[in-house]
């Protein structure tokens, strides 16, 4: 079976946006939220919504925005303290009076609070209070000194909106389990999801909504389709869109600044790599290492147990995360043994890269029918490789590089491989698909572009792709390539031009299946391994004698 690269024109992301657009605000997308505010607003005070969201100025202000529009005006406290949220009395000494500092929950008047979750976390006793306020709409005065006789409980009547993201509700929640006895909860999406192309017409009128409210500007259709690829990429999912405002106000805003005096945003792809070159300093250095052979990555040639996976390198604190090539090497000892993952031996590979190793040994076990025990022992390396090691993504390469040592047939060196597998061969999903295409044809572009290189990626991962320009332009003109496979089979036809099993052979082909050759390998090494220890035995016995 042949098996034929990805054409450019599935990898190519363009939508066709309509001339004229339609206002779409940011709650026009959040349907489950605004059903739980319209159900806020007609409750009964004492009563409270949870809303998961983002915290960002740009959140709030959305959520603002569309409480006035329901006529539910909100109190908005993004900062507080115990004293500032319940107000206090004082005894002034020297007067001999007392005085009361009122705070915000005394100036709602029936309103509706809006608080920030962590803010809250920060004093977890204001929760108690606050709770107490909420449902029995009364508490305990605060005092700030000793106040010479008691004051009576002060009265509260209020609603209550709390924000805050995921961790911030789960720690409140592990602090009060019966939060959800008498709290509503709804989340606010920053993420757009896309099953229909009128989904992203309508993400292209919101964009335009937004930039025509900030700063009386628009897009074009090209300029749109640029954003939503780096949009894509910033998601990995073609049917993932963000729609974050506090997002969307930076790039407008910082367009807006690349391109001055210009009503309409024609082609920003200037400033999209603009913006991902100021963080890409340490790729550079890296990919400059690969070109001076300070890190050995070869990119033709075939070689035996030897392979080029892919892998995502990200620095803490960069926002940039950039795709390296690795290169895993293997090397086979016939006889009873296991696979010795030597990153694992020396403490660089972490549990999930493990995890990894075994299921690729599993695998091969189980494809090639071996016994309980390996016939063969393998050493593994991620060669120059000085870091921690982890993740589950060189799985596949493992796989392929384990087949070309057993079976000594060489590896194109031109290949890079990406892919998770489980115990049955099945290729699975990876993350950073678009960053590790991209790294391997940095270096192959760099040392000129021959038209046999390129990447084999899972195919699940095929939405996960939006490619930069120049890697779409040398696929369109066949200078590189991307294979998409769906099990390691596929991947080892590709890379080594054999089929795996018998049943897969052509008619009247001479060629041996890779099941074959794997078999033949072991019981001839067996056979040697038996003649060589029978010589040993004799050789013993004639210097004993002697």
């Amino acid at each position: 079976m042949q098996f034929s690269p990805i054409k450019w024109q599935s990898l190519n992301i363009e939508y066709s946006f309509s001339d004229k657009y339609s206002p779409i605000s940011f709650f026009d997308f959040q349907k489950n939220a605004q059903n739980a505010i319209l159900q806020f607003g007609l409750a009964d005070t004492g009563s409270c919504l949870i809303l998961k969201t983002e915290t960002l100025p740009e959140f709030l202000t959305e959520i603002n925005s569309f409480l006035t529009k329901q006529h539910i005006q909100a109190t908005i406290k993004n900062e507080f303290n115990r004293n500032s949220l319940f107000g206090y009395y004082f005894y002034l000494e020297k007067e001999n009076r007392i005085e009361n500092v009122e705070g915000i929950l005394q100036a709602l008047e029936n309103g509706v609070l809006l608080l920030n979750i962590n803010t809250l976390l920060l004093d977890l006793t204001q929760w108690d209070k606050l709770k107490q306020a909420l449902l029995f709409k009364h508490y305990e005065p605060c005092m700030v000194n000793a106040v010479p006789k008691a004051q009576p409980t002060i009265q509260a009547e209020f609603k209550l909106i709390l924000v805050g993201s995921r961790d911030d509700i789960a720690t409140l929640y592990a602090y009060d389990d019966s939060l959800y006895q008498f709290c509503q909860y709804a989340e606010i999406e920053s993420y757009l999801a896309v099953s229909e192309p009128i989904q992203i017409e309508q993400w292209g009128n919101y964009v335009q909504t937004f930039t025509q409210k900030l700063l009386n500007k628009s897009f074009s259709h090209k300029a749109l389709n640029q954003l939503l690829r780096h949009y894509i990429r910033e998601s990995e999912n073609q049917k993932l869109i963000s729609i974050s405002p506090t997002l969307l106000k930076k790039h407008i805003l910082a367009i807006a600044t690349f391109y001055p005096n210009q009503n309409e945003f024609a082609d920003i792809q200037d400033y999209l790599t603009t913006l991902e070159q100021q963080s890409a300093v340490l790729n550079q250095y890296v990919l400059q290492d690969i070109l001076d052979n300070q890190l050995y990555i070869e990119t033709e040639d075939e070689v035996v147990g030897q392979i080029n996976a892919l892998s995502v390198v990200e620095f803490d604190g960069v926002p940039y995360a950039f795709g390296e090539p690795l290169r895993i090497s293997c090397n086979i000892q016939y006889g009873d043994g296991e696979i010795q993952d030597i990153e694992r031996k020396v403490e660089l590979g972490g549990n999930i890269h493990s995890k990894g190793i075994m299921i690729a040994e599993s695998c091969l076990a189980n494809l090639l029918e071996f016994p309980t025990q390996l016939p063969f022992s393998a050493s593994l390396a991620f060669e120059q490789s000085y870091g921690e090691v982890d993740g589950d993504s060189s799985s596949l390469a493992i796989f392929c590089v384990l087949i070309s040592a057993l079976t000594k047939l060489p590896l194109p060196q031109s290949f890079a491989v990406t892919g998770a597998i489980d115990q049955f061969g099945n290729v699975l999903s990876v993350g950073g698909v678009n960053q590790k295409i991209e790294g391997f044809f940095n270096i192959c572009q760099a040392r000129e572009l021959t038209g046999k290189q390129g990447v084999i990626i899972p195919s699940v991962c095929l939405s996960h792709l939006s490619l930069k320009p120049e890697v779409l332009s040398a696929i369109r003109e066949k200078r590189f390539h991307i294979w998409t496979v769906e099990n390691v089979s596929e991947a080892i036809q590709i890379l080594l031009q054999h089929a795996f099993y018998d049943e897969d052979l052509p008619e009247e082909s001479e060629q041996s299946s890779i099941y074959a050759l794997v078999h033949q390998q072991i019981e001839n090494n067996q056979s040697e391994g038996t003649s060589g220890s029978t010589l040993q035995k004799l050789c013993k016995l004639f210097f004993k004698a002697r």
